[in-house]
Parts: C-alpha cells; structure tokens; sequence
C-alpha cells in the first residue's frame, strides 16, 4: 500500500471526515445559455461532454470544450456560458466535504489554495463520474451498496491530486508568463491586442505564447480574446443606457460591422436581437 492510498483510508476512518453530496447529474443546455454569477459552500466539479462553453471565475474567464473539465473551489464566485450555437452537454457533480483539521499534501484536491482547475482530455474522470453517478442511485440502506461508494469517491479524490499534480507539473515553468500574460489582455480588452508585441512585453515568442495557450486552456490565444470581448460585450448589452456601437467599442471591437458578424457567429444572433430579447426579460 503506497503512501496516499493510506491517507485516503485513514481519512476515510477520521470520523471528522464526511462527504454530502448534492448533485450528480448529466446535464444539456441550449445554446446561449448562461448561468448568473454565484457562489455556494460546496466544490463543484464540471466535465464537457459535447459543445463547448465558458465559465468566469472569480474574474477569469475560462473557455471549455469537450473533454475538459473544471473543479471549482468553494465559495469562488463563478458564472456558466454557453457561448456557441450548439447546445453543449456536462456531467456535474457537486458535494461538500468536511474535512479534519490536518490534510496531507498528498491529496491537494482538498487544499483550496487556487479559485479553480482545468483539466485537459481527462477521459478517465468522465469514466469515474458515470460510477459515481450509477453508484450514488443504487444507494438505500445496503451497507455493502454504500461502501463501494465510498471506496469510488476515494477513488475520485485521488485522481483528481493526481491531476492537479500534473498540473501543477507541467505549469510550474510557465505559470507566470501565462497569468501574467491574462492580466494583459484583461486589462487592455477594449484596446487593439497584437500577439507579436505582448509575447515580446514577456520576453517569450509569439508561437511559444500561443502554445501556452493550448496547453493550459486548451484554446488558441486569438480565440481566447474574441471569446472573452464576446463575454464582455454581453455584459454591456445587458445595460439599458447602452447601444451596439458602445458595446462594441468597449469590448474592443473597432468596427460595428465586424463585431456584429462575429456576435452572431458566436451566439446565433446579432447584438441588437439578444439586447432586446434581454431587456424584454427584465
């Protein structure tokens, strides 16, 4: 028995331990869908089965598309978008531990040291998820039936270490030119990005600044950008005292025309169709 498998059994055995879930469920939203900005005690963990989709957490804006998957830390304020013009389909599984005072390093899916983690063609959690989720149905007063999903979650809490492990081991090299590189762009949204001169800002090539990208958010760097002034630009189009043409320049569109034809290649309508069907929501 290796080292973490005995921590998760004697963390199991601690009777501080407990874990409440409160939903396992596969789920298909519409296109353009989305989810206000909450948050809640519990962790919540999301797995793209098909489509794609964004979520915002705690400020950074995060694209998803099939077979990713994002686990949320608690109380981490966070929004869900589905910003194409397909429905996309997740397997959520949300629950609240209660942990003993003392957590080995061994088993960081417990240690609620960042807002979130991606991970990237995680086919093998989605696997571990449909158990949880046939096992947790199956679940009456059968003591044994209970056990074995016990020993399933267990099973989840390790994969998912190993995962933020990894991780943390592929990104430990490159961590900060991508934050660093997120800043920029967030904070320059509204203004003309050129690649070459913000790879250059980071003393790094444009070609290793777009492979940062893939790597960790498993999207292109250009399309991060037009996704997220996409984002931004709804929340724009949301406020009654502004138009089309203000929302775009502020999402950093330079061009009404190009933003609206990008819009509704995003979304499957023009600016003008979702501010009013938004405002006749209110």
């Amino acid at each position: 028995m290796n080292n973490i498998e005995k921590e998760l059994l004697a963390l199991l055995a601690d009777p501080a331990y407990s874990i409440t879930l409160q939903t396992i469920r596969r789920i298909r939203f519409p296109a353009s869908y989305r989810f206000e900005s909450h948050t809640h005690p519990e962790t919540e963990i999301n797995y793209i089965n098909s489509g794609c989709c964004m979520m915002e957490v705690e400020g950074q804006v995060i694209p998803l598309k099939r077979g990713s998957c994002i686990m949320v830390n608690p109380y981490k304020r966070h929004l869900f978008m589905v910003d194409v013009s397909k429905s996309c389909a997740i397997t959520q599984l949300i629950y609240r531990a209660e942990l003993p005072g003392q957590i080995p390093d061994c088993l960081p899916c417990f240690q609620e040291v960042s807002a979130c983690h991606v991970f990237q063609d995680c086919e093998e959690l989605c696997g571990l998820l449909e158990n949880i989720q046939r096992g947790y149905k199956k679940i009456r007063d059968n003591g044994y039936t209970e056990a074995r999903f016990d020993f399933t979650l267990l099973q989840l809490f390790a994969l998912l270490s190993g995962c933020i492990e990894e991780e943390r081991r592929l990104t430990d090299g490159c961590r900060g030119k991508l934050e660093e590189a997120l800043e920029k762009i967030h904070g320059r949204l509204e203004y003309e990005i050129n690649l070459e001169e913000l790879a250059g800002e980071l003393g790094i090539s444009s070609r290793y600044l777009r492979k940062l990208f893939v790597q960790r958010l498993g999207i292109g760097c250009t399309q991060y950008i037009t996704m997220l002034r996409i984002a931004k630009a709804k929340e724009y189009l949301r406020d009654w005292d502004k138009g089309v043409t203000e929302a775009a320049a502020l999402a950093g569109f330079n061009s009404p025309q190009y933003f609206c034809r990008v819009f509704r290649k995003h979304t499957g309508m023009t600016p003008a169709e979702y501010k009013n069907m938004k405002n006749d929501d209110c």
